[in-house]
């Protein structure tokens, strides 16, 4: 814990200080601690891409970062002071019992941070994508050697940054600190609802309610959260009816969706409610839209760039425009075959069984078939048809209904591609907290309520427990517990304790970790790293093994073609 806060303290004081001058190139002049410090990691995030192009993200970049933001904070410091003289004031202005409700819940966030990663994904391809970028940055491809590394996330390039890999190997611990700001931000409006009585601030003040779900994605640098964080942000900012300033307003919504739609192309959804807003305000807008025009393309060119170096495909996993210049790209019938409707609804369809469901198979499957996934698909359902009624009964001034019909236009689109829940469940929340609002309005049960969900939290932390009830998978039938001396040092980044052998294959040595249940599997193990019954299990069925395209790593791996295709 002692360690990951330390870490923390630079994270605040490198995207504080770039947050603030963020903020003042696009016009947003309300400097709040929250607001300030995301744009400040989304400015992290956008020189780290630039430079992974180029090399690694490594103490040279580091030093530039440290360099820049002392800059920053020298030549903003009347701003630096404001924000932290602000901050205080707020804090100091909370009741005693929310104060504490705010301390406790900051624990709990860093203990969890401490813990093991409790995400799958960590052990398939995050650690891995990050330990390629702190080695070389963005290499040509990267995705031939293991197909996951191409879906390099904005989000992992960020954590890449504050990973520290030349100092420690244990951080991992970005999204910790993410749900540390937003869980203060969600604070400050259910003090500013025991103040006003603003039902709105309620909903986002009952955030809480939900760490019990959100644990689990924070000891891990998951993409998910930070996109769930940002849109519950988004949402307050578009429904805010007394921001007066229309082009603040639009400047900070775009530059926020903008990061979310960067770390998870899943969030394209909610540039649906900036454009909401200038279509309304076009006459204000329409000549005030230069910066957001250059951060737009800024982010659409870094995307473009780094997909093409990683898999050759600029807008991966679409394989529309591929870079067909480059040897490197990934052959075409792989990626049609993992992104294609079969895989992608495998993890509630079986093999086999896709092609021949009727519509009445798929939500049968879908809603019923275990766990997790169906109690979160038939809420879902039920606030889909609930919330219309209560949006015009409780919220009839309130522009509820563009988010509402995002949510739908998201849905929609999960359908035709992967409707894996994690993909919108923070719309789900939302609107669960909207109808929590209309019923929990008393202070004493409100503060009951969440004081019960922390307390479930810590047995969640502290207590070993079993989940084989709700998942099949076995990375997530039990959870991470917290111990004494997780106090000072958290724990390792990998849930996998596992071995590794070195193998070759013609040009290519790597690395292979044994015993592991799934083949996509890599832990933490030595770059290259990939299983080797993946690589056979591609060159039985594509006829193609990874090499590389020159003697050292950073050149890149492509797809040759076995013999068994000649």
């Amino acid at each position: 814990m002692a360690l990951i806060l330390i870490s923390w303290l630079y994270v605040f004081f490198t995207s504080i200080t770039l947050g603030i001058g963020f903020a003042k190139f696009f016009q947003i002049r309300s400097f709040s601690i929250v607001i300030t410090g995301i744009l400040g990691l989304f400015g992290v995030t956008l020189l780290a891409s630039s430079w992974a192009i180029f090399g690694p993200i490594n103490i040279a970049f580091h030093t530039f970062l440290l360099i820049t933001s002392m800059v920053l904070g020298f030549y903003f410091k009347a701003d630096l002071n404001e924000i932290i003289k602000s901050t205080r004031t707020q804090f100091s202005d909370f009741s005693v019992l929310v104060k504490v409700l705010l301390s406790f819940s900051s624990v709990l966030i860093l203990a969890q941070s401490a813990t093991l990663p409790f995400i799958a994904d960590n052990e398939t391809y995050y650690l891995q994508t990050i330990k390629w970028l702190n080695e070389y940055g963005f290499v040509p491809g990267l995705a031939n050697l293991h197909l996951f590394l191409g879906q390099t996330s904005g989000w992992h390039i960020t954590q890449s940054v504050y990973s520290f890999s030349f100092l420690y190997d244990n951080f991992n611990d970005l999204n910790g600190y993410l749900l540390l700001v937003v869980n203060f931000w969600a604070i400050q409006k259910l003090h500013s609802y025991f103040t006003h009585g603003n039902r709105l601030d309620l909903v986002f003040g009952l955030l809480p309610l939900t760490y019990v779900f959100l644990f689990q994605f924070v000891s891990a640098p998951s993409p998910d959260l930070p996109v769930y964080l940002i849109g519950f942000i988004v949402f307050s900012i578009y429904l805010d009816s007394q921001k007066e300033n229309v082009l603040e307003k639009f400047n900070l919504l775009t530059v926020l969706v903008l990061f979310a739609v960067y770390i998870k192309i899943t969030a394209v959804v909610l540039l649906v409610l900036p454009f909401i807003l200038l279509i309304k305000n076009r006459s204000v807008l329409r000549s005030q839209l230069v910066q957001i025009r250059l951060l737009g393309g800024l982010v659409l060119f870094l995307f473009v760039i780094k997909n093409s170096i990683l898999t050759g495909y600029p807008f991966y996993p679409l394989t529309v425009l591929p870079y067909s210049g480059a040897n490197y790209v990934v052959p075409l019938e792989i990626i049609n075959y993992f992104f294609g409707g079969e895989m992608m609804h495998s993890f509630y369809m079986g093999f086999g069984s896709f092609e021949k469901a009727s519509f009445l198979d798929f939500l049968k499957q879908y809603f019923l078939h275990n766990g997790i996934d169906s109690i979160i698909g038939l809420t879902t359902v039920f606030l889909l048809l609930i919330s219309p009624f209560i949006i015009s009964k409780y919220y009839p001034k309130q522009k509820i209904r563009d988010v509402y019909f995002a949510f739908i236009a998201l849905l929609i689109l999960l359908t035709f591609s992967s409707p894996q829940y994690r993909f919108y469940v923070y719309f789900t929340i939302f609107f669960g907290l909207i109808f929590l609002s209309i019923i929990v309005t008393k202070k004493k049960l409100i503060m009951g309520l969440l004081s019960l969900s922390l307390l479930l939290v810590a047995v969640l932390i502290f207590v070993p427990m079993s989940f084989s009830a709700l998942t099949q998978n076995k990375l997530l039938a039990e959870n991470s517990t917290f111990q004494i001396k997780n106090v000072i040092h958290p724990k390792p980044n990998t849930k996998e304790k596992l071995g590794y052998n070195k193998v070759s294959k013609e040009n290519l040595n790597y690395y292979s970790p044994t015993k592991t249940d799934l083949f996509w599997i890599t832990g933490n193990g030595t770059l290259p790293c990939v299983n080797q019954e993946q690589l056979e299990y591609f060159e039985t069925h594509f006829h193609v093994i990874p090499q590389l395209r020159g003697k050292i790593l950073s050149e890149g791996f492509y797809a040759k073609k076995t013999k068994a295709n000649d």
